[in-house]
């Protein structure tokens, strides 16, 4: 059985934007993370990832155009 997580999680990722590099808040929910940049207003679902050194955090090229 898969445990669906209803609540939702938000969190900022320092100089997470790709595209000025401002800090960058992130909103987790069942549907998985959503970003828009307060400073430029670039939105994107970045991609996270857990590996051995903790998470890795990467973007779609095709959301950068």
């Amino acid at each position: 059985m898969t445990e669906v997580h209803s609540q939702t999680r938000e969190y900022t990722l320092p100089a997470g934007c790709p595209v000025c590099e401002s800090d960058l808040p992130v909103r987790v929910t069942a549907t998985g993370p959503n970003a828009v940049c307060t400073h430029c207003g670039w939105m994107g679902r970045p991609f996270i990832t857990v590996t051995h050194d903790g998470l890795r955090v990467s973007y779609d090229d095709a959301a950068r155009a």
